[in-house]
């Protein structure tokens, strides 16, 4: 999946269990462990409202940090 604010749009269409599996679906395949990630309503309208406020260049950074951490770099 290709991160930019179509892709967010789209995400943001889903219903909180279904966004709930794509993210932690993305943290997985980034490597990020998800065995204790915990998405429940609060956090879920959390990520809601930073993604719905997001920018081109919020979008890109994130794509660029999630990039570093599957090569192993934390910054």
């Amino acid at each position: 999946m290709t991160l930019d604010k179509n892709s967010i749009d789209m995400l943001l269409m889903l219903d909180d269990a279904h966004l709930a599996l794509i993210i932690k679906k993305l943290a997985s395949d980034a490597g990020i462990p998800t065995d204790t990630l915990q998405l429940g309503k609060n956090e879920i309208a959390g990520i809601r409202s930073a993604l719905s406020m997001a920018t081109d260049g919020d979008i890109s950074r994130a794509a660029e940090l999630l990039e570093n951490y599957r090569k192993g770099k934390r910054s």
